[in-house]
């Protein structure tokens, strides 16, 4: 390990072996990373002198497990790297305040007041070209592990974004709640008649339900129906857990372990993700569901689909919908949402597209005595006002976030950014200065 100083900014060298694997996530307390198949490393704790970093931890979590901790006295924004000769993994450490950039022509930021039923309140707008040459707009999992959390600030410093709004649904791990595919990989399976917003592989934006089609077939003519991807399954089928996820599963009861197409193992509890494989479990009442539909050593071959068939990018769960065809729409008993969310006054996040297939990124203010909220039926007339001739609904509430050129602009309800499971972030091209 080395660290040192550029001015503000603190530096990690972590040393490895060889090429290794590696995920890194943060929240206001500890920029932590996972390396796995490196060796083992050696614990150790040192104090460290820099304005947002106290210490180093090194713990061996599990044989072949690696984790280091970067234990802050205040929210920072960091970055990863991966060095060559040697091998080495680099951490930067950045002030919130340097974290800055200038936004491309493709993007566009305007603040507006909006009256609401209740008074006005604060909206944030992003508009956005996507088949501008200069960016691309992709879902991002913070810390690229399918059960974390991080403010949508930390996640579009990490990715250098030039802008981003906060994702969809989530579990209390941070798992997404919904339909999430990044570079054309199924990272979480959609849920029932939930609104998904997608880019398709010719650069068109999309939103709609999809049905989730998933099995895994044996050499011996063997289905197994997969129920869920990257979470819990349910009774009567499988889940996958993919490198996706992170290095380990949750605990499992019973799992199967698959390596470059072949079963490997039988096992239980929480199991390394193989880098070119995945892990097949299910819940305590199906325990024999694999044993006795697998056996070691024998090809499996696993087959996602959807319908309506598309080839997709990208795409992110959300939900309800908010505008069809030009006009409201939300039907949110359908997508089996409350009334509750409907009708209440909360901070809101939504995205539109424009008839001619521009992007409309929103957040609201709300939850003050300056800012009221919105309703989902208001939320829905202002995405028409702005010219959206489709609109779904994100998560909102404290995860309600917009960050342009690397700033939150939005006044977050909760007093700070809450930790979120997704977010959506523009991006320059790869090439693009």
């Amino acid at each position: 390990m080395e660290w040192w100083t550029d001015g503000l900014v603190g530096k990690l060298l972590i040393h490895v072996d060889g090429p290794v694997n590696f995920r890194a996530y943060a929240d206001n307390h500890s920029i932590v990373l996972d390396l796995w198949e490196a060796g083992n490393a050696r614990w150790q704790t040192l104090p460290i002198e820099h304005d947002y970093v106290r210490r180093l931890r090194v713990r061996q979590y599990t044989p072949g497990l690696a984790r280091v901790y970067l234990d802050l006295k205040r929210p920072a924004r960091y970055k990863t790297f991966v060095k060559y000769d040697p091998q080495a993994v680099a951490v930067l450490i950045i002030p919130p305040w340097m974290a800055t950039t200038k936004l491309p022509p493709s993007v566009a930021y305007e603040k507006i007041r909006v009256a609401t039923g209740r008074g006005t309140t604060a909206v944030h707008v992003l508009r956005v070209d996507p088949r501008a040459s200069d960016i691309e707009i992709r879902p991002v999992i913070p810390g690229d592990v399918g059960a974390g959390k991080e403010t949508t600030s930390v996640v579009a410093t990490r990715h250098d974004a030039v802008a981003g709004i906060n994702g969809g649904f989530f579990s209390r791990s941070g798992a997404p709640l919904g339909m999430v595919v990044i570079d054309g990989e199924l990272v979480s399976a959609p849920l029932p008649r939930r609104s998904v917003f997608a880019i398709s592989r010719n650069g068109e934006p999309i939103i709609r339900a999809f049905e989730f089609q998933g099995r895994v077939e044996t050499s011996s003519n063997a289905v197994l129906w997969v129920s869920a991807v990257n979470r819990s399954p349910h009774a009567g089928a499988v889940a996958v857990y993919t490198p996706r996820y992170g290095p380990l599963t949750p605990a499992l009861p019973t799992a199967a372990v698959v390596r470059e197409g072949f079963v490997w193992r039988f096992a239980s509890g929480r199991i390394m993700i193989p880098a070119r494989g995945y892990v097949l479990a299910v819940n305590h009442g199906d325990a024999d569901m694999l044993t006795r539909s697998l056996t070691v050593g024998e090809r499996v071959t696993i087959r996602f689909g959807f319908w309506p068939e598309m080839d997709l990018t990208s795409a992110l769960g959300g939900g309800p919908r908010l505008v069809k065809d030009g006009r409201p729409f939300i039907p949110f008993g359908w997508e089996w949402f409350s009334s509750r969310i409907f009708a209440s006054r909360a901070p809101r996040t939504a995205i539109g597209i424009t008839t001619y297939g521009k992007l409309i990124f929103v957040t609201v203010d709300g939850r003050s005595r300056r800012n009221t909220g919105m309703t989902l039926d208001e939320l829905a007339r202002l995405m028409v006002s702005l010219g959206a001739h489709e609109a779904m609904n994100l998560d909102g509430g404290g995860s309600a976030t917009m960050v342009v050129g690397g700033r939150t602009v939005n006044d977050p309800s909760d007093g700070a950014e809450r930790p979120v499971g997704s977010a959506l972030l523009i991006l320059r091209a790869t090439g693009t200065p």
